[in-house]
């Protein structure tokens, strides 16, 4: 197959250029000049469009086994696959069994295996039920099998604790052997519960407003845990990443002392005063913060010291989400879909990123990271055939009838974005197609999923699993 007229943003190159690309097996076979000759029968003529590097989502909860009340992968991947995502990396604690164990990973693989739409790896989890001394034998028994461990300083999760200040040094030093980063979801929990504790007083007993939640969770909450992190990584800090940075300062301590870290979708385009507005749709932890951290994160992401941007995933039903109580509310939303889009359309299209620094963001830096940069992670012959192909002539009016994933509950409803992606490929097959190239390709007839935005191609179990060293 061919894909012909392509204006690639192809790496090294400061603007698109204008190329035919070939694939073969899965893999980008060349790349050369449009107009080139070529004997493929089959072509895709993507005149007038723009072609990127399948986007790496590398934070998705997609709740399989265990939580399927909230997603799926079936779902989370075909909401993926919509918003220009190729691969995925799930979170190990929203599962059941956590992936904690060669036992619950296996189990894990074989409930999705048939269902992803898009490639996938995973974290293995590292919580505060496994002892310091067992750590290095738990991160070895996995290490093979995933791309990196997870950890929290905070969990309201009974399944997956947190980790203590002596389990944290080992789990950073065992990881570091292994040669896999540690992810932290760095809060403090003693500021967490002064804060809590100044907000009941405060309040008394009247209703709890969104006020009280986003002032528990303040940015000192970031900053004193990610200063934490650091002090007892030591030599190891390279090791670490810190997921969902909502907190300038926090990253900054971070990137200082050699660690890595990557933001939201959400805390670039939303500050507490959203929080009116959107209600429980906007309920993340840790929660966005304020206007001017907003403009701070964006300056962060451009000048590289924040790596990359993922969604965090983690969509709710209705009655989880809006309980009536900001405090007792599900914190999480469906962000796969978005986060390219959105990056597209504020970050490469609003020129606050430039073309090298948004395939960074959005693909190449997480691929690096997490081992997986000889297979994915750009446009590159030998590589996978991971590709989006984006209109730049029309919108997005992003509704949640155009979502594919089982929660529809997020701040970006209503929101119109530069750019609309016509199509998603995943190693050279079509996994969603816009109304656009829908049309070019012959209808949708055997369509797996469809919503607004388009319909998806690939049959359930079509992702594949990859692992570190991925080529």
């Amino acid at each position: 197959m061919v894909i012909t007229n392509a204006a690639a943003a192809l790496p090294g190159e400061k603007d698109f250029r204008k190329v035919d690309i070939g694939i073969q097996d899965g893999k980008i076979a060349w790349i050369r000049e449009s107009g080139s000759p070529h004997e493929e029968a089959e072509t895709i003529d993507a005149q007038g469009m723009l072609v990127f590097p399948g986007a790496i989502d590398p934070h998705v909860h997609f709740d399989e086994p265990g939580f399927t009340h909230r997603e799926d992968f079936l779902h989370g991947s075909a909401e993926a696959a919509r918003g220009g995502v190729t691969t995925v990396v799930d979170m190990p604690c929203t599962s059941l069994p956590p992936v904690t164990s060669l036992h619950a990973l296996e189990h894990k693989l074989s409930v999705i295996r048939e269902k992803a739409l898009v490639d996938y790896a995973f974290y293995g989890g590292i919580h505060g039920g496994i002892t310091p001394e067992k750590m290095r034998e738990h991160v070895h028994a996995l290490a093979e099998r995933v791309v990196g461990f997870k950890c929290y300083f905070i969990s309201g999760m009974d399944t997956f604790p947190a980790v203590d200040d002596a389990a944290f040094a080992a789990a950073i030093q065992a990881c570091a052997e292994a040669g896999r980063p540690l992810l932290l979801h760095a809060e403090d929990p003693d500021v967490v519960e002064q804060a809590a504790r100044e907000r009941q007083q405060l309040r008394g007993s009247s209703a709890p407003q969104w006020i009280d939640y986003y002032a528990t969770r303040p940015m000192e909450a970031e900053i004193a845990a990610v200063r934490r992190a650091v002090r007892l990584a030591g030599m190891h800090a390279k090791q670490l990443h810190i997921v969902h940075v909502g907190t300038a300062e926090a990253a900054k301590v971070a990137v200082g002392r050699g660690a890595s870290c990557e933001t939201c979708a959400h805390y670039l385009a939303f500050d507490e005063h959203d929080f009116m507005r959107h209600d429980a749709a906007l309920k993340t932890a840790p929660p966005v913060k304020s206007p001017e951290q907003k403009a701070l994160l964006w300056h962060m992401l451009q000048e590289g010291l924040i790596a990359f941007v993922a969604s965090d995933h983690a969509g709710a039903p209705d009655y989880e989400k809006f309980t009536g109580n900001p405090l007792t509310a599900y914190g999480g939303i469906p962000g796969t879909g978005t986060m390219f889009p959105y990056l597209l359309s504020e970050g490469l299209f609003a020129r606050r990123l430039t073309l090298a620094r948004f395939l960074d963001v959005t693909s190449g830096a997480a691929a690096r990271r997490y081992g997986i940069w000889q297979g994915k992670g750009s446009l590159a012959p030998g590589k996978d055939a991971d590709i989006v192909l984006v209109n730049p002539e029309r919108t997005t009016w992003f509704t949640p009838s155009s979502m594919m994933s089982k929660s529809t509950i997020t701040p970006f409803a209503g929101m119109r974005l530069a750019g609309r992606i016509e199509g998603t490929f995943v190693r050279g097959q079509c996994v969603f197609a816009g109304q656009l190239l829908a049309a070019r390709l012959g209808g949708t007839g055997n369509a797996t999923l469809t919503s607004d935005a388009g319909a998806i191609l690939a049959r359930p179990g079509y992702g594949r699993f990859i692992t570190w060293g991925y080529r």
